[in-house]
This record gives C-alpha cells, sequence and structure tokens, in this order.
C-alpha cells in the first residue's frame, strides 16, 4: 500500500507536540474556587470546591440568575461546565448574586488548585492518558494498513488533540473557540471509534444491517453534537444555559454506545478465534464509555466523576494499547519483536559481565596477578554467563513467545521430515495441513506448475480461490523476480487480496506457489514469514525430487518396455528367418524331387 510519507509525518509532529503540551498541562491546575451546577434554563448554584475555600461573600448553595452574569463570567461558567478546562491565572470575573431584595457583585479570582483534594492524583492518571493516546494514534498512524486502523488512527489523534486543545488557559471570546474546537475534535474521535468497530464486525454483519447501525450512529452523533457546541456558544451569546445542563451528556455521550453495541453483537455472532479480541476491545470500550458519561454527566459528584473518569480513561487506554500490540485486533504491522527481546537480554548478561569482571578484579585481583590469571577470570567468566545466556533465550521462547516457540519448533520438525516422505500426494496434503494448523492461516493452497498454468492442488480453509492462475499474474511475476513472499494487499493478483504468496522454487524454476491467508485482523511478523518460506523451499525440494523420481521411474519403465519390446521384435525376426531357411530347404527337396520324377 502506497504511504504518504509528508502528511504522517506531519500528524504525527501534531501527535508529539499535543501529548507533550496535554502532559505538561495536567500538572497546572488553574480555575475558579469553586463550581457551578446549572439546575435550569437560567438557575445556577454555587458548589465548593474540596480543600479549598469559597471566596468571601459566597456561600454554599447560593442560587443565582446564569442570563444576569457578564458575557466573561458566563464563558467561565461553561468552562466549568466543559471537562474541566484551566484558567488563565490570575483573572477575575464578576459574579451577580441575589442578596434578599438586591445584588451583589462578587469578584472572583483564578487561583492554583493543587491544594484541591485529588488533583494531584487525577494529574497523573491525565499524564498516562497523554501517554498510551500518543503511543496509539501513532502505532495506528505508521504500521496501520487497513480501515480499522484508520479508524483507530483517527480515534486516537482526535481524542488526544482534543485533550490538549482542553488544556489551553483562556477566557471570553477565545475560550468560546477553544471549547467548539475541542468538541469538534471529540466528535470527530466518535467517529473514528464507530468506524474501527463497524470495520471489525464487518464480516457478521449484512450491508442492511450495517446500514441501520450507521444510520443510528450519524442520528445520535448530530443529536450530541448540537448539545455539546450549541449549549456554550448559545448560553455565551444569549444566557439560556438550558443544554449545559448535567441530563443533556448522557446525549452527547450516548453516540459512543452504538460502536460498544455493534462489537456486543458482532462478537456473540464471532467465531471461536475471534473472540478473544473483540472481547478484549469490547471490555475495553465499555470502559472508555463509562469514563465519559462520568466527564459528561457528573452524577457522582464533581471530584469523583473527575477522578473516576480520568482513572477509566487511562485503563481503557492502555487496555486498547495492549490488545492492539499482543492481539493485534486490528491489522497493524507492528509485532513485539524477538529480536528485540534477544537484544535486552543479550544487554543484561553483558551488563552482569562487566559488574562481576569489575568486582572480581577490585576483591580478588592484586597489584601482583599475573597476567595469566588477569584473562583466565573473563573467559571463565564469558563461558559461565554463555550458558545462562542460553537459559535465559529459551525461558523466553517459552513463556513470552509460547506460541511462537511451538509453532517453529513443528514447522522446522517439519521442514527436515520432507525429504523422507515417499509420496507426492502425501507431501502436499501435509504441507498444507502443517501450515493451516501450526500457523493458525484461514486458509492455505497449494499451487502446482502445469503447461495450462498453476493450477490448485490441494487446499485447506473456506476462502474461494481460482482453480487456475495465469502464469504472468503478477504475484507471480513478482515471486520469479525476487524470489520471495509477495504480499498479495500490495499486488494485485487473481490469488486474492488478502494473505502472502510463498515461492515453491527449485533452481530458476517455480515449481509452485504457497498461499497462506491472514489471521483475522493480524499481521504475520517477518520471522514467521521467513519460517513459512523455510517450509515452503523444503516442500518444493521434496517435491523436486519425488516428482524427478516418478519421472526417472516412468522413463526406466519405458526403456525396460522398449528393451522387451526390442527383444521380442529380435525373437521374431529369429524365427521369421528360421521359418524362410527352412521354407527354402523345403524349396529345394521340392525342386529335387520334381528334377528326378522328370528323367
Amino acid at each position: 500500500m502506497h504511504r504518504r510519507y509528508g502528511p504522517s509525518i506531519l500528524i504525527s509532529a501534531i501527535i508529539v507536540l499535543s501529548s507533550a503540551y496535554f502532559g505538561f498541562m495536567v500538572f497546572i491546575s488553574t480555575g475558579l474556587p469553586l463550581g457551578v451546577q446549572v439546575v435550569a434554563a437560567h438557575t445556577g448554584v454555587i458548589v465548593p470546591v474540596p480543600g479549598v475555600p469559597l471566596p468571601k461573600g459566597l456561600n454554599a448553595g447560593d442560587r443565582f440568575d446564569l442570563a444576569a452574569q457578564p458575557r466573561s463570567t458566563r464563558m467561565a461558567i461553561a468552562q466549568l461546565n466543559s471537562n474541566g478546562q484551566p484558567f488563565l491565572p490570575g483573572k477575575v470575573y464578576r459574579f451577580v448574586i441575589p442578596r434578599g431584595p438586591t445584588t451583589a457583585a462578587v469578584s472572583v479570582r483564578s487561583i492554583n488548585l493543587k491544594t484541591a483534594a485529588g488533583q494531584r492524583e487525577a494529574a497523573w492518571l491525565e499524564l498516562f492518558e497523554a501517554l498510551f493516546g500518543g503511543v496509539i494514534a501513532l502505532v495506528a498512524i505508521w504500521r496501520g494498513r487497513d480501515r480499522a486502523a484508520a479508524g483507530l488512527a483517527l480515534f486516537a489523534t482526535t481524542f488526544l488533540v482534543g485533550r490538549a486543545i482542553n488544556s489551553i488557559p483562556c477566557e471570553g471570546a477565545a475560550g468560546l473557540v477553544v471549547v467548539l474546537g475541542k468538541w469538534t475534535l471529540f466528535l470527530l474521535a466518535r467517529a473514528g471509534f464507530y468506524v474501527m468497530a463497524e470495520s471489525m464486525a464487518g464480516a457478521v454483519l449484512s450491508r442492511r444491517e450495517c446500514s441501520w447501525w450507521r444510520g443510528g450512529f450519524l442520528l445520535l452523533l448530530g443529536a450530541g453534537g448540537m448539545i455539546a457546541l450549541g449549549g456554550p456558544l448559545i448560553y455565551f451569546t444569549t444566557g439560556w444555559a438550558e443544554l449545559l445542563r448535567p441530563q443533556y451528556g448522557l446525549i452527547v455521550t450516548a453516540s459512543y454506545l452504538v460502536p460498544v453495541a455493534l462489537l456486543f453483537v458482532s462478537y456473540r455472532r464471532a467465531e471461536a478465534e475471534q473472540r478473544l479480541r473483540l472481547r478484549w476491545m469490547l471490555w475495553s470500550g465499555a470502559m472508555l464509555v463509562v469514563g465519559i458519561t462520568l466527564s459528561n454527566t457528573p452524577i457522582t459528584g464533581a471530584l469523583v466523576s473527575s477522578n473516576a473518569q480520568e482513572l477509566l480513561q487511562a485503563f481503557a487506554l492502555a487496555a486498547f494499547l495492549y490488545v492492539i500490540l499482543r492481539h493485534r485486533v486490528v491489522d497493524v504491522r507492528v509485532v513485539f519483536s524477538r529480536t528485540l527481546v534477544y537484544a535486552m537480554t543479550t544487554s543484561l548478561v553483558l551488563g552482569l559481565f562487566a559488574l562481576f569482571e569489575s568486582l572480581i578484579e577490585r576483591v580478588a585481583f592484586g597489584r601482583g596477578a599475573s597476567l595469566i590469571l588477569e584473562l583466565a577470570v573473563p573467559l571463565g567468566l564469558g563461558v559461565s554467563l554463555s550458558t545462562v545466556h542460553r537459559r535465559i533465550d529459551d525461558t523466553v521462547d517459552r513463556l513470552i513467545f509460547r506460541r511462537q516457540y511451538r509453532e517453529e519448533v513443528a514447522l522446522r520438525r517439519f521442514a527436515n521430515e520432507c525429504g523422507f516422505i515417499t509420496q507426492p500426494e502425501t507431501l502436499l496434503d501435509l504441507t498444507v495441513d502443517q501450515l493451516h494448523v501450526n500457523v493458525g492461516a484461514p486458509w492455505v493452497a497449494f499451487y502446482e506448475y502445469t503447461p495450462e498454468g498453476y493450477t490448485r492442488a490441494r487446499q485447506r480453509g473456506g476462502q474461494d480461490l481460482p482453480e487456475t492462475v495465469a502464469p504472468d499474474d503478477l504475484a507471480l511475476v513478482k515471486l520469479r523476480a525476487h524470489d520471495s513472499e509477495v504480499d498479495l494487499h500490495e499486488a494485485p493478483t487473481g490469488l486474492g487480496r488478502d494473505g502472502y504468496a510463498f515461492p515453491v522454487r527449485v533452481r530458476d524454476h517455480l515449481l509452485g506457489v504457497l498461499v497462506v491467508g491472514p489471521r483475522p485482523g493480524e499481521h504475520y511478523p517477518a520471522e514467521e514469514r521467513e519460517l513459512i518460506a523455510h517450509v515452503a523451499h523444503a516442500a518444493g525440494a521434496s517435491l523436486f525430487a519425488l516428482r524427478a523420481r516418478v519421472t526417472e521411474e516412468q522413463l526406466s519403465s519405458a526403456r525396460a518396455q522398449a528393451l522387451a519390446s526390442d527383444e521380442r521384435a529380435q525373437a521374431s525376426k529369429a524365427l521369421l528367418d528360421e521359418a524362410r531357411a527352412h521354407n527354402a530347404t523345403l524349396l529345394e527337396l521340392l525342386r529335387a524331387r520334381g528334377a528326378t520324377v522328370a528323367s
């Protein structure tokens, strides 16, 4: 797939800067020393912040007219009800509070809220959100390659950039622009989340069902957008604050429920091999939705809802990252590299070697130590630590890469056993069976060369593959030209649009093609592709030898038949010559008798 590096680099720079800025701003808590609960279209209630005294002239529970406030104060109230957006430090806002028959103007200055209860814990959770969200976005942009990965990239990027914009201190009209921009990005994040969920569930849904799900999502997204964007805008301009009431936050969150419900429906219909991935995505999405619900509708109080929201969102993003890297729920070209792990273990062993050598040199060696002793000690350490290194690598293989370890052992053993199979048909059956079982591919097919083209000789799995492929098919041309596997997603071919084609090649002749389908939502790492190529090479060499032996046996049989025919022809010729001699003898006798009678 062709990748445009310019936009990817630009978006990546935005992600890195947003993550860094968001992570920096989480520890800068500038806000008002009070909260405002909107209880009616024109009525607000003063709510204290835990651990922070209320400004002089204000009491907890004071009710006031929201429309009677100055515009700067209106925007401050909108910011207080907009996911904790920070304020410019030292700014003064005038609250008009009724006091009997008259009103009193109370000045409220923005302060540092580090002393507020729960602020430090929430800041650390937000820092983890910035880290996890940035990694997810970068992985999806640079290593993703399908529609589900594109949806994931859109979700993670807009969610992170929206949180970063929400961290910009501002006031007045600038604050309104920031709020509207933030909510626009959050709505795009919902769209990306839905695209990812629909792409993952598309295999079990009909086109009509997808249309219904999509229509329901767009309806709820539009309703949530009207509340999220219209609420602050209408209140700032007219003073009508009905849409800022917490109850309307459920409508803003409702669009997230559609993709989560879609994942649940697809989980119930999916096959066993898909359920583990969908289960992780379902629970992660559920945690995210609960956290966002608490953010938009703080039913448990501002402090508890805020901390619970940050905790659930941090866990949800961490679970998303884990399931992407470990179970690869979307087709992302990234794996937990064995080479990286081995490099880490090697570094550990080298570090132990340097540490032990330094300790021995300081404790045991004196100034008069001989050169032989100084050489023997490092040599002995190297030998002993080499054994430790092998044991560590073996343990890593068995524990961390357990499935890969079993697959590698089984397929390498089969590759060694290919040369001892005596029948070509049995070899083809065992090759596709072993790959289908050990690799976990949904389908495996073997195409063998014939004068008419490459004909499908064996297949395991239900994929609809062609019976014959033309010799000059683009994938086959690439196999002949490069002698390495071909990603069918990047080469238009009759072999399909997914999976890999591996050459079964002997010398310069492409004897056949081994087609391995992709595991659902997963990309084969380089080590696994090399292993499959090794099996294809071993099977090809054995098949070539078996076909050659069959051909040799046929030639020997034909030669024997020809020799037998020649011997029969020679015997027939000898009999004929003998018959001719006998006939000649009889003819001479008859002529002699005739002459005697005549005389």
